[in-house]
């Protein structure tokens, strides 16, 4: 047979392939694939069905994976995402094979992720990703991952659902036509909500209660940087620290939110308003209020001059170096950054309070979410159970496991728990130094493991009300800082003043093109009203211009989208 006819052969074999090929596609993009057909296939739904009772396949599974890689991922020596003991355990637990056939840090698992998509190249069984919601629209609009709803709701243990219920928003970002593309990965609820942190004793220098509401703080920051708390002979401290330089409202350190939401307002987010429609909180009247509030304390030196120039870091080392009385930040920054404050002040010491009201009562602060993550899961998988079967196993025995359950204390003695003197500790102290404590919930599928958004802070006030911890996960959290767990109580306290942003959806049409615009003027007329550049009224033409380019059709179709998700 000579080159040509060779050459004509292959191409016309190769035309039958992926003739054969494209056909095969069409047909799965027209049943939904392989990971649809639990639901429909009655013979399928049975193997399904014995599978989840029986708690491990019969023969392996193999589940390709890709995932965003952290820098809190550790390893020992020679093991990796590959070879570790959540690898061991999975298949000796349930006969699945966790495969990962790439992993990516954050900063390059976009663009290897968009690279794939754009030429049109095979995905895994799992995407294990962290990061953008642009990513995940991609993801979702190529049409090759399944319609997980229904998979959820056949699959899903009643542990897990009920972890997932305590925030059904999470699922809303993922919701096409009213169905449900991806699986959220769920994180512990409030966990970045804000306290306040004060200076105790610098309170105690001055006779000064924990002030209940702004009145009271104004009256303590006026001392606080004004008489000298440090006793250096100096005029160099402030009575709050706060970060100015990414908006108003961060994401916890060093934070403003509790002041506005004494007001009623938060800004840079989406609040439901009295008919329930959305509207955008930095263009409310009691903005303008607060603003003047803040230009007020910049005058009178109660927050730094370089606060529209500090970030949430800089801003929390004021608190740090000694030079600030007060800050705002999550019940867990009783454990970093606050104790270098001790550092510079070895007679330095400091507690969490509850936020003060303002003058009509009101408190309020931003609420940190509780999704984390998500997993999306190819159409062509032949067995999606698989992931259910190791999630709801998690969910059942890891998340708050009870006595006797087989992952009461951890994965596997000696990795991320010992027994010593026949009790569980988790003292890194505790391990041989070539063989340090590994957590291995961040080898799951879930990132961290399963969390039960609730859990910590629920067990936070428990243990700072003397309960005695019984069960592994209240041991274990009673082992955290006594300022943290007393951090988490005060948080526990204040859980209903908390405000979610219930817009977290993918970025609409008039957002993309015009949300860069106005995030930046929103900035700029604020700094300049609390500098003193521009007058308070600067804020009135904020809002009508805000309106006129482009705010007012962003905010119409972020309403259609919330009237589109919140009967889900």
């Amino acid at each position: 047979m000579n080159k040509r006819w060779m050459k004509l052969v292959a191409l016309m074999t190769s035309l039958v392939i992926c003739m054969g090929l494209l056909g095969a596609c069409a047909s799965s993009n027209g049943n939904n694939g392989s990971a649809g057909e639990a639901s429909a296939n009655p013979e399928k739904q049975a193997e399904v069905k014995n599978v989840l009772e029986s708690g491990k396949f019969s023969e392996p599974v193999k589940m390709d994976i890709v995932r965003q890689m952290t820098s809190d991922v550790k390893f020992r020596s020679g093991e990796d995402i590959n070879n570790n003991p959540h690898v061991a355990w999975a298949k000796e637990a349930f006969n699945i094979d966790l495969n990962y056939v790439w992993t990516a840090d954050s900063s390059s698992i976009d663009t290897k992720i968009r690279l794939l998509l754009s030429a049109n190249e095979d995905l895994p069984d799992i995407v294990q990703y962290r990061g953008s919601q642009d990513v995940v629209d991609a993801l979702i609009d190529s049409g090759k991952f399944v319609e997980v709803g229904d998979l959820f709701e056949q699959y899903a243990s009643e542990a897990y659902k009920s972890a997932m219920a305590e925030d059904a928003s999470v699922w809303n970002p993922y919701v096409r036509d009213g169905k449900k593309y991806a699986i959220p990965v769920l994180d512990y609820s409030n966990n970045n909500d804000t306290v306040l942190w004060i200076r105790d004793d610098w309170m105690k220098k001055y006779n000064l209660q924990a002030p209940a509401t702004i009145e009271d703080m104004e009256k303590m920051m006026e001392i606080f940087a004004n008489e000298d708390p440090d006793g250096n002979g100096k005029k160099d401290t402030v009575g709050l620290a706060v970060g100015l330089k990414n908006g108003m409202n961060t994401w916890g350190l060093a934070d403003a939110d509790f002041l506005f939401g004494a007001y009623g307002v938060m800004p840079a987010q989406w609040n439901a308003d009295s008919d329930g429609k959305l509207a955008y909180g930095s263009i409310q009247p009691a903005m303008k209020t607060v603003l003047g509030k803040l230009k007020d304390w910049m005058e009178k030196g109660y927050i730094h001059k370089e606060a529209g120039l500090h970030d949430e870091g800089k801003a929390a080392e004021l608190f740090s170096s000694g030079k600030a009385g007060i800050v705002a930040a999550p019940y867990w920054a009783g454990g970093w950054p606050l104790p270098a404050v001790k550092e510079v002040d070895k007679n330095a010491d400091y507690s969490a309070y509850p936020l003060p009201a303002g003058p009509d009562g009101l408190i309020g602060r931003s609420q940190s979410g509780v999704s984390n993550g998500v997993i999306l899961i190819n159409k062509n998988f032949e067995h999606p159970e698989a992931f259910f079967l190791y999630a709801n196993y998690l969910y059942d025995n890891q998340g708050d496991p009870q006595a006797g359950s087989p992952l009461e204390y951890g994965f596997e003695e000696g990795y991320d728990y010992l027994i010593k003197d026949g009790q569980p500790t988790w003292d890194p102290a505790q391990f041989p130094e070539d063989k340090p404590i590994m957590n291995i919930g961040k080898y799951t599928l879930l990132f961290d493991g399963a969390r039960i958004p609730s859990l910590v802070m629920k067990t936070m006030n428990d243990l700072d009300s003397g309960k005695e911890p019984t069960t592994a996960f209240e041991k274990r959290s009673s082992m955290d800082m006594d300022k943290n767990i007393h951090g988490g109580a005060v948080n526990f306290s204040q859980i209903q003043y908390a405000m979610p942003n219930l817009y977290n959806g993918s970025p609409t049409k008039t957002y993309k093109k015009r949300w860069d615009f106005l995030n930046k003027s929103e900035k700029e007329t604020f700094n300049k009203i609390i500098y003193g550049e521009s007058p308070i009224d600067a804020f009135d033409t904020f809002v009508s211009q805000w309106k006129s380019s482009g705010g007012d059709t962003i905010t119409d179709e972020i309403n259609e989208w919330y009237d589109s998700v919140k009967t889900n």
